[in-house]
């Protein structure tokens, strides 16, 4: 029966790839950023509700959002599927996410014709503003995907890696407030909050070089506006990034020191609040991704060689919380840079194309693995069980 499920798989991606791809383009042509993905959203349900799939939208009250379940109505694992559909704003898609909207789409279309042999389940959520609010932190949080087995996706990329590990990444605004007094008649009864922020950012400077495999900087926001007035406020706000959010713990409660000693040598006072969202480092579940790169070969997209990667992405929080993928496929284009115009163009090529015929096929087959093996989801939950010991 598996060969038959897998040829059918093919059968059903090929047969969609025209919407595929038309779907790709229309995203192309109507950038949304973050929070206004309307037609995104529009589209990709509409063609949902077209291959029978039940929808929930704007799913704990984010806007935008949706739940699209197949439900096989016999007992079997539930495949999770994660598709973003935001561009950034001036550049479009210059991350893809046009793609990363299709290919699991092109996968949960097969996969609902899988399910209805195997018994289980297949929901794909559209999770919106992943460049900002990073709507599946929030999702993870309060127990979105806690229904899931496994939740994957595939992210496209100049190149092919498989899924490793990402940063963890907070953002954080300091508040320092002193008190106004004129600086040449009154100096003395002035309390100077921007000595108190230049200190704070000197003492970052000095300890973050003994920080590993950090990334920590920081602007000025505010400094007062007249030389003439000692300022009562000033403001820094930083971005971190670091391998775990534990590590980004431990670099808040440094952040507090700094403040704190800062206040004590000036007399200013201080806060520390999250001026944007953050999210947790990646934990790929080897044994999922290792299905995912046999396949992603298999079907022709060309070996998926282990990097981890610098950057973030708010599928870190899903996989703290179910055993997740988060695989780069490349479409052949390793002198671009991500979040360019150039990368924007790449995703309507024949590469593109490929890639999302690819991505849309592993996914769907590592899905039939799990759905039709219950020692390979043992092992997968096993994994997921031993790798939340180190960040309980």
């Amino acid at each position: 029966m598996k060969e038959e499920l897998k040829k059918k798989i093919a059968e059903i991606v090929e047969e969609n790839l025209p919407k595929l791809f038309e779907i790709r383009t229309y995203l192309y042509e109507n950038p949304e950023v973050g929070g206004t993905e309307e037609k995104a959203s529009t589209v990709l349900k509409a063609v949902l509700r077209e291959h029978g799939f039940q929808l929930t939208e704007n799913i704990h009250d984010i806007p935008y959002s949706f739940r699209a379940v197949w439900d096989s109505g016999k007992e079997g694992p539930t495949i999770g599927l994660t598709a973003e559909y935001d561009a950034l704003p001036e550049i479009g898609h210059g991350c893809g996410h046009n793609i990363i909207a299709t290919a699991p789409l092109g996968a949960a279309f097969a996969l609902k014709e899988v399910v209805e042999k195997t018994g289980g389940r297949v929901i794909l959520y559209g999770t919106p503003a992943e460049e900002c609010f990073v709507s599946k932190a929030q999702m993870a949080r309060e127990g979105v995907f806690d229904e899931v087995d496994v939740a994957m996706t595939v992210h496209p990329n100049t190149v092919n890696e498989a899924s490793g590990k990402t940063t963890a990444l907070d953002a954080w605004q300091v508040e320092f407030y002193g008190k106004s007094a004129h600086a040449g008649v009154q100096p003395e009864a002035g309390i100077n909050a921007l000595d108190a922020a230049v200190q704070f950012y000197s003492l970052i400077g000095f300890e973050k070089q003994y920080l590993k495999n950090t990334n920590i900087y920081g602007v000025f926001v505010d400094g007062g506006e007249k030389c003439s007035v000692i300022p009562d406020h000033a403001s820094v706000k930083y971005l971190v990034r670091a391998n775990t959010i534990n590590d980004i713990k431990k670099i808040r409660d440094l952040f507090d020191r700094c403040a704190g000693a800062a206040c004590m040598s000036t007399g200013a006072t201080y806060k520390i609040w999250n001026n944007e969202p953050g999210n947790m480092d990646m934990v790929t579940n080897e044994t999922l991704s290792h299905i995912f790169s046999e396949y992603y070969e298999q079907v022709g997209g060309g070996v998926m060689p282990h990097v981890d990667s610098s950057g973030s992405t708010d599928m870190g929080d899903v996989s703290h919380v179910v055993p997740t993928i988060h695989p780069w496929i490349g479409l052949n284009c390793p002198g671009l840079n991500l979040h360019s115009k150039e990368f924007a163009e790449a995703t309507l090529t024949k590469e593109a194309d490929k890639a999302i015929e690819w991505g849309a096929k592993a996914l769907a087959l590592t899905g039939l693995e799990v759905l039709t093996s219950p020692e390979l989801l043992q092992a997968i939950k096993a994994e997921f069980a031993e790798a939340r010991k180190a960040w309980a």
